[in-house]
């Protein structure tokens, strides 16, 4: 199904009624691994309804994780006290579609936050109030009971605190090797190097996977709705503070810290979180960067398998995978620490990204 005016007018009219006027159908920018469409429609007084339609690309994701299991997340944590958009229905019948989809509501708010980045002193309440939101909503999270929500049916879960780091590393090496395409001679390396060093679990508790700037929906400075449980799992909540995408500002005025990872996780435990240390964030920066290896190589591996694949997963499948590469064979003391400034240039590039 094309997603347009005219093709999404029957169909919403075949599930909302025949009342249904679609009335604009807009293709979000941000965003690689899936497709998302704002559709705004009104019904027979007048009313506008605001949906979002999402669905794999053509030439399929280059997340490992499939589009139904993103459904059923949401579909659970709709029922908790987790900020998610309500979802409204799942679509694969192939008389209205080639490809499934599933809908939910727009949640009103945005994910940008005017100032947030500003390191003018004016803005550093700011900063550290929206980290600090961000904080309370990871400890919903985190306290979710996922067993009753029976989360545990089709995300990855560590059996124990014990063996939760070693797990995570074993679920990231096979999605490499489901993936790969030509030798990466560091992986292997780098996870032995990873279970020498791995810490245990506090506990075992649900994980978001991709937090901070650009992935949460803001209104009001408070967090509306969570987005983006591709890389959603059930294991250490440490690897939740490895990718928070400056949701845990260093501020530091006149010499005194005012705000830093520290802080943030302090925090966070003060608002019924885990008992997470600053050395197990650690930890997990360096499995992120394995796991965005795993992400990159699977971006590579659909530009090898398929000419139509968008030209975005070629600078992802060889930038982000050299990054990747660059980070662990540093934290191996492999190769000197890289100039900084091609760390900048490369996480500007991913923020701006379409």
């Amino acid at each position: 199904m094309e997603f347009s005016k005219a093709s999404l007018t029957p169909y919403l009219r075949h599930k909302l009624g025949p009342a249904c006027e679609v009335v604009e159908v807009e293709k979000f920018g941000r965003g690689t691994s899936r497709e998302t469409w704002f559709v705004t429609c009104a019904g027979g007084q007048g009313e506008a309804r605001h949906l979002v339609f999402r669905r794999d690309p053509a030439t399929g994701s280059v997340d490992f994780s499939p589009l139904n299991q993103e459904h059923f997340i949401y579909e659970r944590l709709g029922r908790t006290a987790v900020p998610v958009a309500r979802v409204l229905w799942w679509e694969d019948d192939p008389a209205w579609t080639d490809r499934p989809f599933y809908v939910r509501e727009h949640v009103a708010g945005s994910w940008d936050i005017p100032h947030f980045k500003d390191p003018s002193p004016e803005y550093d309440d700011l900063r550290m109030r929206i980290s600090q939101e961000h904080m309370r909503k990871l400890a919903l999270v985190h306290a979710v009971d996922w067993r009753a929500l029976e989360l545990n049916a089709v995300l990855g879960t560590a059996p124990d605190t014990a063996s939760a780091a070693h797990h995570y590393l074993d679920s990231v090496l096979a999605l490499i090797e489901s993936q790969r395409i030509e030798p990466i001679p560091i992986v292997l390396e780098a996870v032995e190097w990873l279970k020498e060093r791995a810490p245990a679990a506090s506990r075992i508790t649900l994980c978001k996977g991709t937090n901070g700037l650009g992935e949460e929906i803001f209104a009001n400075g408070e967090i509306v709705a969570m987005s983006d449980w591709e890389e959603a799992h059930i294991g250490d909540p440490a690897a939740d503070f490895a990718f928070l995408q400056e949701f845990t500002p260093t501020i530091v005025r006149d010499g005194k810290v005012l705000w830093d990872l520290e802080k943030a996780l302090d925090y966070y435990r003060s608002v019924g979180g885990a008992p997470v240390s600053a050395a197990s964030v650690q930890y997990y920066y360096m499995v992120r960067a394995l796991r965005m290896l795993a992400f990159s190589h699977r971006a590579g591996a659909s530009v090898h398998r398929s000419p139509a694949t968008p030209i975005r997963q070629a600078w992802t499948g060889t930038e982000v995978l050299h990054f990747s590469k660059l980070l662990l064979a540093h934290a191996m003391g492999l190769v000197p620490a890289p100039d900084p400034s091609y760390f900048a240039e490369l996480n500007t590039s991913v923020e701006n990204a379409p």
